[in-house]
């Protein structure tokens, strides 16, 4: 078969080849596996680069699930009751799962892949991207690799003591690689301090808390919310329905289930040592919650900008959550476990916050964020 004069064996040498280049530069957080819906094979009918998205779909669906594992997916399905040995977490990541709870596992990915739409005014200068269709990696895969890579150039030629990219960017340069890294529990930028990353993460715990209970109205403008400074990263006209779901309407009935999924990938983040320095748990329990045990505290949180992919990336394997969950309590999955009690109790936040403050605990506010072992060699 071919399609517009291709043959269908040089389109998946083509995604084979695109998925290789594509997995060398991941995104940072416990990895994810990218999902193809329906959606998206319907937008390549409609997109000025339909075979392009079409092959790049084909990578993203059949190559990276050989080369990259499903990590935050086997957390929150271990978490959500699943049972398995630790160490074969990813043995609770099958297709029955994966449907079960595909609206929260959407929610888990969300920071990773946040949807959102491109400037029809001023669109971006690359050829795969067309504005008309809502950028995710599995609905434009070639334009947001490419608006990836720019990001993290840009990036890191940063010298700033500031985010390189807030308000007014796109949402893929600001949760990568600017002033929403703290939905990866990162910081911002090389010296920010711990304690203002951790203000910002309760902030965005305490909104993301308020959605899952439904305790705040999703159509409102964030900016109106009055929650901590949330305003002041999303200033505009932008209510929790364009956040969490452009593009995908059919979630709109379910944004409690997609915010419970949005925290549960920062509180997973925190847990790996490509994000963090947690010192050893003490075994004590947390204030309030003597059932639950405390993680160690939080001696540096990491920026990504100066890091090295392939360094970071090796943090964020199977492997590595393997070794955390045999070797360490609590573990990542007893942790996100507490967090999904709570919310399935429905407790307000005023009971959630004494955990997140024990979950996130610090020990030197001052401590400025650096890139850590990571750091990239020139």
């Amino acid at each position: 078969m071919s399609i517009g004069g291709v043959t269908s064996r040089s389109l998946r040498a083509f995604a084979l080849t695109f998925v290789c280049g594509f997995s060398g530069s991941q995104a940072q957080a416990f990895q994810v596996l990218p999902k193809v819906s329906d959606v998206d094979r319907t937008l390549t009918k409609y997109s000025s680069n339909g075979t392009m998205s079409w092959v790049g779909q084909l990578g993203l669906q059949y190559a990276i699930p050989m080369l990259k594992g499903p990590v935050h997916e086997a957390i929150t399905i271990r978490a959500l009751g699943c049972a398995s040995a630790d160490g074969y977490e990813l043995s609770c990541v099958t297709k029955e799962n994966i449907l079960r709870f595909r609206t929260i596992l959407y929610g888990v990915r969300w920071p990773d892949d946040p949807p959102f739409s491109l400037s029809r005014s001023s669109p971006p200068r690359v050829r795969s991207c067309d504005a008309n269709v809502t950028l995710r990696s599995t609905s434009q895969p070639r334009c947001w690799y490419a608006l990836f890579k720019d990001a993290a150039r840009l990036a890191s030629q940063n010298r700033a003591l500031s985010p390189a990219f807030g308000p007014g960017t796109y949402l893929l340069y600001r949760s990568h690689f600017g002033d929403l890294q703290f939905m990866h529990s990162m910081a911002a930028f090389d010296g920010e301090s711990a304690s203002e990353t951790a203000n910002e993460m309760k902030i965005w715990a305490k909104y993301l808390w308020g959605i899952a209970t439904k305790r705040l109205d999703t159509t409102v403008f964030l900016r109106d919310l009055k929650v901590g400074d949330l305003g002041q990263h999303f200033p505009g006209d932008l209510t929790t329905v364009n956040l969490l779901s452009t593009g995908l309407p059919s979630l709109r009935q379910n944004l409690d289930e997609v915010a419970i999924g949005v925290l549960l990938h920062m509180v997973q983040d925190s847990f790996s040592r490509a994000h963090t320095d947690r010192a050893d748990a003490s075994g004590a329990g947390c204030p309030g919650m003597p059932s639950a045990l405390a993680p160690g505290k939080i001696g540096e949180f990491h920026s990504y900008a100066r890091q090295d992919g392939d360094l970071h990336d090796h943090q964020d394997t199977d492997n590595a959550l393997g070794l955390q969950t045999i070797q360490e309590r609590p573990t990542v999955i007893d942790v996100s476990s507490t967090f999904i009690a709570l919310w399935r109790e429905g407790a307000d936040w005023g009971k959630v916050e004494p955990y997140f403050d024990c979950v996130f605990a610090i020990s030197d506010g001052s401590k400025r964020a650096t890139a850590g072992a990571y750091l990239k060699v020139k």
